[in-house]
């Protein structure tokens, strides 16, 4: 009964730990932490992101850091599409087209971390993994079934039908690269 009744106060925030590893009650509220892992809630609010406009989404990633990632020069100026609170979106291209394996996108979505994910999963090299403390999935390009770039979903909010972060790149390091680069940038928005 003692240990049901320590669990049950662990639960609910009213038993702190001594260093010996002790359990007593605590006449205070332990604060809430913030989060350290991927399993913990992000703290960014994501809803606003698919308003943003173009420019502001370009403006996560610099032209000489999309350079760094892709390799190459960008020739022609990061652009994007912003579609009335639905999506927000920036890409930035080596050649003077989109050409697979030679662009970077960054996009914003209603489709949200949920959504993002089932897309992710339906291809075979599907992994979870923890980006600049959040939780993510990603997947490498694949030739059966074809699916052209590497892609990258990282859940901003703590539902996970808000809007996240979707980045297309060559190759997932590219893609966890540039996610480290816009994460803190996210969160110090306003």
């Amino acid at each position: 009964m003692v240990i049901i009744g320590t669990i049950a106060a662990l639960l609910s925030g009213c038993v702190a730990t001594t260093s010996a590893g002790s359990s007593r009650p605590s006449a205070t509220p332990t604060p809430t932490p913030t989060p350290t892992t991927a399993t913990d809630d992000p703290l960014i609010n994501s809803a606003r992101f698919p308003r943003m406009s173009a420019a502001q989404v370009c403006a996560l990633v610099t032209p000489d850091e999309a350079t760094a990632l892709l390799g190459g020069p960008i020739e022609q100026p990061p652009g994007g599409i912003s579609e009335g609170g639905y999506d927000a979106d920036c890409v930035y291209q080596v050649g003077e087209i989109v050409v697979v394996g030679e662009y970077l996108k960054v996009d914003f979505n209603r489709l949200g971390f949920s959504g993002e994910a089932t897309l992710v999963n339906l291809q075979r090299g599907a992994h979870t993994l923890e980006v600049g403390g959040y939780e993510a999935i990603g997947a490498e390009a694949e030739t059966d079934p074809l699916i052209e770039e590497a892609v990258l979903s990282v859940r901003l909010a703590k539902s996970t039908t808000d809007p996240a972060l979707w980045i297309e790149a060559p190759t997932s390091v590219i893609a966890e690269h540039a996610a480290d680069l816009i994460l803190p940038r996210l969160a110090a928005l306003p």
